[in-house]
């Protein structure tokens, strides 16, 4: 498996390279104050399912999709009075072969474990986290290969480590600057582990802590344009020269910086169109191979779509409206054309807005989260389905999952989508 380039991410490419378009939105009514947004196909019909959370009481909120993306009525799972339900990751984390949750507990500075058998949720293992942690990332942060998770805590002033063994979580902690609000995870020095950016919003910097054997040292600091104080950060390899960038939102602005050899350049400002960005992530939404970016404008109610041409440059904001006080974004393949749509938590309207791309891809084998990007998270996937012999793993058809198998597989993540 670690032949593999896990933190490499592969764009879905297509025939078109015009700016992502989107069909008319489509609003899904929650419980309160939805706050954390994640896709996964959690009863393994073939279709993205969503799980959101929200309070009064804080639970996670999971709404099937019966196909084409259209949700009923939510299944709740009470997280627990006061313990404030907030990000949320959706990963297979005790590898059975079922998408599982991992929630940021903000109200009781912890992470817990749901663990998913045939759609039914139920609680695992709750671990500590710094103060207030806020976003919760996942990678293979132990090059182990199983998923790992990180929280940045806003006021321990901290990233927590949750390495995974077997389902089991164990935390560490990195001191980091103040006021962090959120993280990204991917290897930045390109020497093959996972290192942490993170924005310290008080010290007005993008700080990466390189990894080295399982300890984390602070290596760079990026100072967002204008001198702005950084919230929503992401990564990508925008420019195509095989290192991950970074673009963060600060101010009104999203600033990018772009990688050589583990050296960031000097920001470049994309205004966001609207007021006080936040979360901000990359994909491939015009299926043109290069990242684009998506960032919510809390204050103005919409979303900024900044279109990549794959050289490290975005068009202009895109804008999007949304519901009052968008919070997170959710990236997948809700509706089954094979693109990837976005959805949208809106947490003073108490819904999430979802929207469908108006192009349809093309079905890529490699590419088994149908979320438009090649990672660790099909890697997985596959290797899951193909230990507990599942079908959807003979990939060359003959009957018999074996060595032909895994090696069509690595072939065409190798290659790419079409």
């Amino acid at each position: 498996m670690r032949s593999i380039s896990l933190f490499s991410v592969v764009t879905l490419t297509g025939l078109a390279s015009a700016a992502p378009t989107f069909n008319t939105p489509t609003t899904l009514s929650t419980p309160l104050r939805p706050d954390g947004v994640a896709t996964g196909d959690f009863n393994a019909d073939g279709a993205l399912d969503l799980a959101v959370t929200t309070e009064a009481p804080d639970k996670i909120s999971i709404f099937f999709n019966a196909g084409a993306g259209v949700f009923g009525a939510p299944v709740n799972v009470l997280t627990g009075a006061g313990t404030g339900a907030a990000a949320i990751q959706a990963a297979d984390v005790d590898a059975d072969g079922d998408v599982d949750l991992v929630v940021v507990l903000k109200g009781i500075n912890q992470v817990r474990t749901y663990l998913n058998t045939a759609g039914t949720f139920a609680a695992g293992s709750s671990v500590g986290t710094g103060d207030e942690p806020v976003d919760l990332q996942a990678a293979d942060i132990d090059a182990d290969g199983d998923i790992d998770f990180a929280t940045s805590n806003r006021t321990g002033n901290s990233v927590t480590i949750l390495t995974n063994s077997g389902g089991a979580l164990s935390p560490s902690s990195v001191n980091v600057g103040g006021d962090p609000h959120h993280l990204a995870l991917a290897d930045f020095d390109a020497d093959g582990d996972v290192d942490i950016a993170v924005s310290a919003h008080d010290d007005r910097a993008v700080q990466i802590y390189t990894n080295s054997a399982g300890a984390f040292a602070l290596s760079t600091s990026l100072t967002p344009n204008f001198n702005n104080r950084p919230s929503g950060v992401t990564t990508g390899d925008f420019d195509g020269n095989g290192t991950k960038d970074i673009a963060a939102t600060a101010g009104n602005f999203v600033s990018v910086w772009l990688n050589t050899a583990g050296v960031f350049g000097a920001p470049t400002a994309l205004g966001s169109g609207g007021l006080n960005p936040n979360s901000i992530v990359a994909a491939d939404l015009d299926m043109d191979g290069a990242l684009d970016l998506i960032a919510v404008n809390q204050d103005s109610a919409n979303v900024a779509v900044f279109a990549g041409t794959g050289a490290g440059t975005f068009g202009p904001a895109s804008i999007l409206g949304v519901g009052v006080s968008p919070q997170r974004i959710a990236i997948g393949d809700i509706d089954g054309n094979f693109s990837p749509d976005l959805g949208v938590t809106n947490r003073d309207s108490d819904s999430t807005t979802i929207y469908f791309n108006s192009a349809s891809g093309i079905p890529c084998d490699a590419d088994r989260t149908n979320d438009g990007i090649l990672d660790f998270f099909d890697v997985q996937d596959f290797l899951n389905d193909f230990s507990a012999g599942n079908p959807s793993a003979d990939l060359n058809a003959d009957g018999t999952l074996n060595f032909f198998d895994a090696q069509a597989y690595l072939a065409f993540f190798a290659a790419g989508c079409p």
